[in-house]
């Protein structure tokens, strides 16, 4: 009788857990690895406590979806979310969904074919995320940033406040072939002058974003530091991989929670503002 009434209690426990549907679809996955949970955590950089946790149902909470993520896609050898979603199916494609809700978006068949490829261009990759906000963007305002990007090719200062407006615009006049390319490609439609995104939040490649960062960082103005509208802060040191994994955990968190803040305040007459966070280590591993 005794280890009938302790049964149910698990149970019951179990039965409460909101996540318990979701941890059940994950454990044949985590187990599905011959090899062991020490080294399932170095493959997908999980640390062995947390799928351990997973396994056993001791967690309440939902889980880090980036983990989810690493453990599917390595499991199924699957790249791309939207695949490895539709792949798995049940609790954990649901959860990737609610998780990467941008990246499920439905993308028109007129340019879901050649987005990569248009983004490998700088300027429609840039004016790309300068539409989509909530900002309302124009012809002008668009060439008077990339004008502000084009100030290091004439050896002139970011942080001159005596930069005026008709230079800028002058200097960016690129823009309005890239803005008649997006226009051309289904990307922007122009409506009473303002530029409206039609793939919002598209997923772009890793690869692109690498490479095009750099850039991003020439609008960085030193002087706006100590107004506190800005930041930058680099730190290097030699530490353990479970110490790294603790520090991408404490990033994500810190950067999910900035998202939701930026969501939750956009607004058409706010700022453009650009959110990152980046780690890396100097090896090949």
């Amino acid at each position: 009788m005794q280890i009938d009434i302790s049964s149910e209690t698990v149970s019951d426990k179990l039965s409460n857990n909101p996540y318990y549907p979701l941890y059940s679809q994950l454990k044949p996955y985590v187990e599905s690895y011959g090899g062991g949970l020490a080294a399932l955590a170095q493959k997908v950089s999980i640390s062995k406590p947390t799928l351990w946790r997973w396994v056993n149902f001791k967690n309440t909470k939902s889980p880090n979806p980036y983990h989810v993520l690493s453990l599917v896609k390595f499991v199924t050898k699957k790249d791309s979310i939207v695949e490895v979603a539709s792949h798995v199916g049940g609790e954990i494609e649901l959860y990737l969904k609610k998780s990467f809700p941008g990246d499920f978006e439905a993308m028109p068949v007129d340019y879901a074919l050649n987005i990569d490829e248009i983004f490998e261009d700088f300027y429609c990759y840039f004016i790309y995320l300068l539409c989509d906000t909530s900002k309302e963007m124009t012809r002008k305002s668009i060439k008077t940033i990339i004008g502000t990007y084009s100030l290091e090719s004439m050896n002139l200062s970011i942080e001159d406040n005596n930069l005026c407006p008709d230079l800028l615009e002058n200097l960016g006049v690129i823009a309005e072939v890239k803005i008649n390319k997006l226009i051309d490609n289904n990307v922007l439609k122009e409506l009473d002058g303002r530029l409206i995104n039609l793939v919002p939040s598209t997923r772009v490649k890793v690869s692109h974003t690498k490479r095009y960062l750099p850039k991003l960082f020439t609008f960085f103005k030193e002087k706006n530091m100590h107004k506190k509208t800005n930041i930058m802060y680099a730190y290097q040191e030699s530490v353990p991989q479970e110490t790294i994994k603790k520090i991408i955990d404490l990033q994500y968190e810190t950067f999910m929670k900035c998202y939701k803040l930026m969501e939750r305040d956009k607004t058409p007459d706010g700022e453009v503002y650009l959110l990152t966070t980046f780690v890396e280590n100097f090896g090949f591993e």
